[in-house]
This record gives structure tokens, C-alpha cells and sequence, in this order.
């Protein structure tokens, strides 16, 4: 996946080239390709403006899934809308860590700080958790997962 890190705007050339995603899927035989339509990794800058267009292309030129990266702070209506046009995988990972640092960082500043190890892992194993429930409720893998067994 080209495109951006830590929220910097993706430029039209550091997206993916439909063209070029084509032929990497062929010459290499993937079986899922993630692709860059101005998402990034990390926290937005600013509001992110997805090349839906640009998806809809790729979807045409090449044959297997598409993951996209970056749903942190994506809005929840561009989620579904790329999921709508052919997005079948996000790669949720940063969302996941944010949320855990961010509760361990709250719970460790409290006074008196915690420093029993359950204090602390236990809420933020939890705000984890629940990330993880509502982007699998958003993107409709809740009650699946018999499927892939």
C-alpha cells in the first residue's frame, strides 16, 4: 500500500494506480491487495477525502479483495460507503492500540497511580475490546464467524 502515514494527506500520485494494481496482481498472484484512495495510517489531520472513484476503477481491473487501511477517525459514512463499493477487509490494528494506550495513559495518571498490573491492563484489555466490537458490528462481521471455520 502506498499513501501516507501518521494523517498527512495522500497526494493523487502517492495512491494506488489502478493500472499498476492490476498488473502487480497479476505478476504476483496475491490473494488480498491493500490499496491507497487518500486514507493513511495513524490519526487524520484533517477530514479525509477518500477517491471513491478511484476504488470503483480498481474493483474493475482487478479480481481479489481489497483492504483498505486507516479506519481509525474514518467517519463512520465513508467506512460504509467504501465497504459498499467492494472494501471486504480494514486493517484495524492502529485503532486497537490507540485504544488500549489511550486508557492506560488515562488510568496512569491517576493519584494514587495504580501499580497493580490488573488495575490497569484489565480496563484497557476492555477499551480494546469494545473497539473491536463496534468495527465488527460497523463493518457486518457480527454473527460470522462460524463462516470461517
Amino acid at each position: 500500500m502506498g499513501g501516507s502515514e501518521d494523517g498527512e494527506e495522500a497526494s493523487p500520485e502517492m495512491m494506488t494506480d489502478p493500472d499498476a494494481a492490476a498488473e502487480f496482481v497479476k505478476l504476483t498472484g496475491v490473494d488480498m491487495l491493500a490499496i491507497s484512495i487518500g486514507n493513511c495510517h495513524g490519526l487524520y489531520k484533517k477530514p479525509p477525502k477518500l477517491d471513491v472513484e478511484r476504488l470503483k476503477i480498481i474493483m474493475e481491473k482487478v479480481d481479489i479483495p481489497i483492504v483498505l487501511h486507516g479506519d481509525l477517525d474514518l467517519p463512520i459514512d465513508m467506512s460504509l460507503e467504501v465497504i459498499k463499493e467492494g472494501i471486504v477487509k480494514f486493517n484495524v490494528g492502529t485503532d486497537l492500540k490507540y485504544a488500549f494506550s489511550r486508557k492506560l495513559k488515562e488510568l496512569l495518571n491517576i493519584e494514587p497511580m495504580p501499580f497493580q498490573p490488573p488495575q490497569v491492563l484489565g480496563p484497557a484489555r476492555e477499551a480494546l475490546c469494545e473497539v473491536a466490537r463496534q468495527k465488527i458490528k460497523l463493518f457486518g462481521s457480527n454473527g460470522k464467524a462460524s463462516l470461517y471455520r
